[in-house]
């Protein structure tokens, strides 16, 4: 397998194109040795963080083979015939592999590097279309067709004595589409129902063929564009936000939106623009921070702010909180990112009222939200500024309630990012150890410490480690954690590690490494 180099990330990468090879994990520059085939997913070629076995005894990740279920599709790595399995009364039975997971775990933590995380659904679906033939990919295209005709109807305004209607008619792909779409852009007197109807157009054409997608991001469409997302016309708005959406779906293109100038347009929309045009902003700033490119240049641009608002507000939907929050993981896990983050007003304590809200009509929903904020968390504890932001905001208390609450439910991944966090505050700071001992974290972490096989066991020992005043790096000098009181100063370390910063992922058992949802 080749290996690349670069800054350890799990997950898929944003996109896979249809004709390549499944995507390869990326490895930290200091590390030599491929990881065991056999830990690898076989149709997304990560590695697996949720294995499951599938009769007739193959295994891979949940979300992967539950996505060739739901589109009746067995890529060439699946010997069990899915093609029936989405309208089949019996749903596909996945059994968890607890061993190969715990054997990866295991594996991560030798060589000091971050759990995988699971892939979300959407991530999955987005992969697997990608290995589907073309024409399965994409049934509503008209093959027959010249190549350089659009393979959709699209809305076309007319004029007929004085009167305006709609017609359905073939566009051009390509750079004839560009030109009619700019032809009406740079028109003098043009209406916003023409604006309107050019946006509508370009929405459609990018939602439905990537390879439009690809040839339309272009220097002068991506210039026509800003005016459009800051247009006071709902409708013109609205559709270019979307076409910024479906653009950025693209890796390619992903550098090439930010490099336009587009972020300062979308964080004006993200502040203060359509309800609708602001959902399809945070999702395409979550688009774009999935490259690591593009994440300095969301921070300095001032988008921090207006995604942690949208994150918190109660007010608006489910889609656009989780966009926005996904948007602010990836941006992040950027260092300059955090301690901008750590410093913006009350950001701490609204990511912390995020990971404890409830929400008995909706607590999936809810749960997911609070997994988002606990991440972000958990990354901040990876710089001084966000230590300090996060002492000051009284964040040691409120990690001790959501793991005693079961907001952070056992082995879960929430208690893992949970353990992150204290384990993040804990190095070499005097003051987290009065906070610690007054919030009861020695309580909240001893079980976790002494569990066999628990995931974040290692940290939640360097965390009690860091409380008895002993060094990180410190050997190990005791055999047993239990019974063992404080003024001991020794703390079972069997097997460790030096683990010197919280374990990121480069997705969330989401949304997906890029945004997937086409508008």
């Amino acid at each position: 397998m080749a290996m690349r180099t670069g800054q350890p990330r799990w997950g898929p990468p944003s996109t896979v194109t249809a004709t390549s090879a499944p995507p390869q994990p990326a490895f930290s520059s200091s590390f030599t040795t491929d990881p065991p085939a056999e830990f690898l997913c076989p149709i997304s070629g990560t590695l697996m963080a949720d294995p499951v076995v599938v009769p007739p005894g193959q295994i891979f990740e949940r979300a992967c083979i539950q996505a060739c279920s739901a589109l009746a599709f067995s890529p060439p790595a699946v010997t069990a015939d899915l093609s029936s399995s989405a309208s089949s009364s019996s749903p596909l039975v996945l059994v968890p592999n607890v061993a190969l997971r715990t054997a990866i775990l295991n594996w991560c933590d030798r060589l000091a590097l971050p759990h995988p995380a699971p892939l979300s659904l959407d991530t999955a679906h987005d992969i697997v279309r990608r290995l589907m033939p073309q024409q399965e990919e994409q049934p509503s295209l008209q093959l027959n067709r010249p190549p350089q005709q659009a393979a959709t109807s699209v809305r076309v305004r007319r004029r007929s004595t004085g009167a305006e209607d709609f017609v359905q008619e073939p566009m051009r792909t390509g750079g004839s589409l560009e030109e009619e779409i700019m032809a009406v852009l740079a028109a003098e007197g043009a209406s916003p129902a023409e604006l309107a109807a050019a946006m509508a157009s370009l929405r459609q054409a990018t939602r439905e063929n990537r390879e439009v997608r690809g040839q339309l991001c272009t220097p002068r469409l991506l210039a026509a564009l800003r005016p459009m997302l800051l247009s006071a016309d709902a409708d013109v708005q609205v559709n270019a936000a979307a076409v910024m959406v479906n653009l950025s779906l693209e890796p390619e293109n992903k550098v090439r939106i930010v490099r336009s100038g587009a972020v300062s347009p979308l964080v004006d929309v993200l502040r203060g623009g359509h309800p609708e045009a602001r959902d399809h902003a945070a999702g395409a700033m979550y688009s774009l921070a999935v490259e690591d490119e593009n994440r300095a240049a969301i921070g300095v641009l001032g988008a921090i702010p207006p995604l942690l608002e949208l994150f918190a507000s109660a007010m608006v939907g489910y889609r656009a909180r989780r966009e926005a929050g996904m948007a602010l993981y990836h941006v992040s896990l950027s260092g300059m990112n955090r301690s901008k983050i750590a410093r913006a007003p009350g950001a701490v304590r609204t990511l912390l009222a995020a990971a404890e809200v409830r929400d008995r009509a909706n607590e999936a929903d809810a749960a997911k939200l609070r997994k988002l904020a606990v991440m972000i968390l958990a990354n901040l504890a990876g710089c001084p500024d966000g230590r300090a932001a996060l002492m000051d905001g009284g964040a040691v208390a409120a990690i001790v309630r959501l793991m005693r609450n079961g907001s952070a439910a056992p082995g879960s991944a929430e208690e893992e990012y949970c353990i992150s966090t204290l384990y993040g505050m804990s190095r070499g700071s005097l003051r987290f150890r009065g906070l610690a001992r007054a919030a009861g974290v020695e309580a909240a972490l001893q079980p976790v410490a002494e569990g066999d096989g628990r995931v974040g066991r290692d940290m939640a020992r360097r965390t009690l480690r860091a409380m008895c005043g002993e060094d990180d790096e410190a050997p190990v000098t005791a055999a047993g954690l239990l019974g063992r009181q404080w003024d001991d100063r020794s703390v079972v370390s069997e097997g460790l590690v030096s683990i010197r910063r919280p374990p990121h992922r480069s997705n969330y058992a989401g949304p997906s490494g890029s945004n997937t949802t086409q508008f």
